[in-house]
């Protein structure tokens, strides 16, 4: 079987199997959308800046990313059973290689955060746009690809670590990631040094949509060292339970 087709049967199968799982995704963008349209309508609108800053850079830097990956069994019991390192061991006793195991995650990584933003971001534009802030749809539809295009690079990491090492040492990377972006959330509110999120929107306003192009081309050089990275560690790595 070639990568690209072993690759794509170990994403359908998985996006079969969690199909149904997506509903808590579905909420969970609802449960988003709560927060983040009235502080993006006030970040525009002007509004309590400094508080806005820290809140919405914090909530795109570390939850976006988190939208690609589907909530379930393997997800719940990753600190108790370590049931990733299980998956990845029956996954190596099966007749496909390593390439294409970290192949496959990542597209079905790209393509269930993919399906989620463009959900998320076509509701935070009706929803913003409906409580009165100016937003062109063109510029927005960039900002959504920046975006996107940050989501899925950050992702990718999480993907190293999902598969690549147990359940403990994902818990505590994921925790170290939330606290360093925590700080940077908050030092830029402190200083005052400016808003992402705002200034990335302001940045494609004003022509720099190259920007958007620059984040999806990250994310594709992102995507290549994922998956050799990936793959080195799924032969190198114990799947010891």
């Amino acid at each position: 079987m070639g990568l690209w087709k072993g690759a794509w049967y170990l994403a359908k199968h998985e996006l079969a199997k969690d199909r149904w799982k997506s509903l808590y995704t579905l909420a969970f963008i609802g449960y988003l959308l709560l927060f983040t349209v009235p502080l993006l309508n006030d970040v525009v609108d002007g509004e309590d800046k400094n508080m806005i800053s820290w809140a919405t850079d914090f909530i795109y830097l570390t939850i976006l990313p988190c939208l690609g990956f589907v909530i379930n069994q393997t997800m719940m019991r990753s600190w108790k059973e370590n049931s990733y390192t299980r998956k990845m061991a029956q996954w190596r006793t099966l007749p496909i290689s390593s390439r294409q195991i970290a192949l496959g995650r990542i597209i079905q990584l790209a393509v269930v955060l993919f399906c989620a933003l463009l959900l998320f971001f076509i509701l935070q534009f009706l929803l913003v746009r409906n409580m009165g802030a100016d937003l062109s749809i063109g510029h927005f539809a960039l900002y959504a690809l920046f975006w996107y295009g940050y989501s899925l690079t950050m992702a990718i990491g999480y993907v190293y670590w999902e598969v690549g090492h147990s359940g403990k040492i994902y818990f505590f990377f994921n925790l170290a990631y939330i606290v360093v972006l925590l700080a940077i959330s908050a030092s830029l509110a402190i200083f005052k040094v400016g808003n992402i999120v705002v200034t990335s929107f302001e940045a494609i306003e004003n022509g720099f949509w190259w920007i958007s192009l620059a984040a999806i081309a990250v994310s594709a050089v992102a995507v290549f060292v994922g998956v050799n990275r990936i793959e080195n560690r799924l032969e190198s790595r114990t799947y010891r339970a």
